[in-house]
């Protein structure tokens, strides 16, 4: 089993976006990318434009040679209705959706109807995610019940998915914010993945948007889960949008460390730099001044807020 993290917040873009194949199958888990339409209430500098523009061009790449598309839920971070990636990538693919009608908020159940109408002429399949299991020869893919996008359901919620091929097992939490909640953890200590990508506490919004709490019971089921025997655990994505996510997590990588696992960013298991472009969005304007970034006209409803 080959996993590639293609395009992550350690990368310098918003994004989860994963490439998974086996000898039987290759799967692509959310191909989509964007940027935070204001940080410190700047927009976008042109040098994260420009990476966000590079990743979408791999994302592409890759998404062409997918037989399977699963789309967790409908944050523009995690699917793209043809802004920057176009909807020939879903073409005579098998999709699985996050179900478009239950545990939805109202704006993502629009999004959602949006999206099926630009894929049902391309795609071959279409399946709804929630509680799924499909069988590419000795490949198995399990998709999660719908979880929620954090804390509470406000944000409304994703489906987590496992793939396994023989020893091998992988699992990708999706928007999970954690994990924070017994429901995000659940799926995963029945799946008992060998390799986890979670996209990790929100901090940068401690006190604010996050509690202490939620950031404790996140780092409690981190260590439950290398209890659990996971052995490589790659935190990323909201975890990434904090300058001192290293501090946040160091009960955490201590753990993995006693327990013989590691802990690490998308970029440093892809044996890249960590490039934390929105967390230092200030630094960038100050560094390279420009008046007003450049935002192309097919990527404006992309980063609005």
């Amino acid at each position: 089993m080959r996993i590639e993290l293609l395009a992550f917040d350690s990368m310098g873009v918003r994004s989860m976006s994963t490439f998974v194949s086996t000898k039987d199958v290759k799967i692509h888990i959310d191909p989509a990318v964007s940027l935070a339409p204001k940080r410190y209430g700047l927009p976008p500098h042109p040098r994260e434009i420009d990476r966000l523009i590079q990743a979408g061009k791999e994302i592409e790449g890759k998404a062409y040679r997918a037989d399977v598309i699963i789309i967790t839920h409908y944050h523009y971070d995690h699917h793209d209705p043809g802004f920057l990636i176009p909807i020939e990538i879903y073409r005579d693919k098998v999709v699985y959706i996050k179900d478009p009608q239950n545990n939805i908020n109202a704006s993502q159940r629009a999004r959602a109807a949006r999206f099926i109408k630009l894929i049902e002429p391309v795609a071959r399949e279409i399946h709804v995610a929630e509680g799924s299991e499909a069988r590419f020869g000795d490949t198995v893919i399990r998709m999660s019940s719908a979880v929620p996008h954090g804390p509470s359901n406000k944000l409304g919620y994703v489906v987590e998915v496992s793939v396994k091929r023989g020893r091998e097992s992988f699992l990708y939490t999706s928007d999970v914010e954690g994990p924070c909640l017994d429901e995000h953890v659940g799926f995963i200590l029945e799946e008992k993945p060998r390799i986890l990508v979670a996209d990790g506490p929100l901090t940068y919004m401690l006190g604010y948007r996050y509690s202490m709490k939620s950031l404790q019971a996140s780092i409690a089921n981190l260590k439950r889960i290398i209890d659990a025997g996971v052995k490589e655990i790659i935190v990323d994505h909201h975890l990434l949008r904090d300058l001192k996510y290293g501090s946040r997590m160091a009960e955490a990588v201590d753990h993995a460390s006693v327990k013989g696992a590691s802990m690490k960013t998308a970029a440093e298991y892809m044996g890249k730099p960590v490039e934390q472009l929105e967390a230092l969005r200030d630094k960038l304007y100050e560094d390279e001044p420009v008046k007003e970034a450049s935002i192309p006209e097919n990527l404006r409803e992309l980063l609005e807020e």
